[in-house]
C-alpha cells in the first residue's frame, strides 16, 4: 500500500513538472486561480501611483521593448473599434480614449478564472462607465472567430476585447514593465490612472477589492 502511495505521488509530481516546463518553453501565461494583488492599502497604491505619475510626466525614453521591437500597438475588436497604445516604463498612453482610468486585463477563453471575471467587469463597466475604460486583451488563444462570437454571446462581455495580432507582443512588453516573466499568470489585470500605473492583480480579482481600488483611484482625480 505504501509503494502504491509513493508511486502515485511521484506520478503527480512528474505530471505537474511537465506542465510547467511546457508552459515555460512556449512562453504561454499560466492560468492562476489564486488571488494575488499588487497592493493591499490605499496608502501603498497612492505612493506607487505618485512615483509612476512623476515618471509619466517626464516621458523618458522607453527602457523596455517587446519581442518585435515595438512600443506602440494597435488593439482592435470584432466590431472594428481600434485603439493605439504606447507603452512607457510604468505608464501607457491610449490616444483615442479620454476616460482617466484604464483597467487593462489579459485574458484567454480557455482560462476559467478569466471567464469568471467577466460579470464583475461588466458591472464595473456599467457603474463607472464615465471614468473607467476596460480593455481585455486576448492572448495565446487560437479560438476561431465564429467560436469567439459564440463565446462572447454566451458570456455577454460588454466591454472592449482586443483580438489584434499584436496582442501577445503587447502582453510581453507590459509584463516587462511589471517585472513579470513572459509566462506570467493569467488573468493579469492592471489599473492605470491618467496613464500612470496604480496597481495590478495576478489571478482572479474579488470585485469588492477591485471596486475599492477604483474608488481610491477616482479620489486621486480630484
Amino acid at each position: 500500500m505504501r509503494k502504491l502511495h509513493a508511486f502515485t505521488l511521484i506520478f503527480l509530481f512528474l505530471g505537474l513538472s511537465g506542465c510547467e516546463e511546457k508552459q515555460e518553453k512556449n512562453n504561454i501565461p499560466i492560468e492562476n486561480c489564486t488571488v494575488i494583488v499588487g497592493s493591499a492599502t490605499s496608502e501603498n497604491n497612492a505612493s506607487v501611483f505618485n512615483a509612476s505619475k512623476n515618471k509619466a510626466k517626464v516621458k523618458t525614453q522607453n527602457i523596455c521593448l517587446s519581442p518585435s521591437g515595438k512600443d506602440t500597438f494597435s488593439l482592435s475588436d470584432t466590431k472594428g473599434r481600434s485603439y493605439s497604445v504606447k507603452v512607457y516604463q510604468k505608464s501607457i498612453e491610449i490616444k483615442e480614449e479620454k476616460r482617466p482610468i484604464t483597467l487593462l486585463t489579459f485574458f484567454a477563453t480557455w482560462c476559467p478564472p478569466c471567464v469568471a471575471n467577466i460579470p464583475y467587469f461588466n458591472d464595473i463597466e456599467q457603474k463607472y462607465n464615465d471614468k473607467v475604460f476596460i480593455s481585455s486583451v486576448l492572448i495565446h488563444d487560437n479560438i476561431e472567430k465564429e467560436a469567439l462570437q459564440t463565446f462572447l454571446s454566451k458570456n455577454k462581455m460588454s466591454y472592449f476585447l482586443s483580438i489584434s495580432r499584436e496582442n501577445n507582443d503587447f502582453a510581453a512588453l507590459i509584463a516587462k514593465t511589471l517585472d513579470l516573466p513572459n509566462n506570467f499568470s493569467i488573468p493579469l489585470s492592471i489599473l492605470y490612472v491618467r496613464g500612470a500605473y496604480f496597481t495590478h492583480y495576478e489571478g482572479a480579482v474579488p470585485v469588492e477589492m477591485l471596486e475599492y481600488d477604483i474608488k481610491q483611484a477616482i479620489k486621486t482625480l480630484q
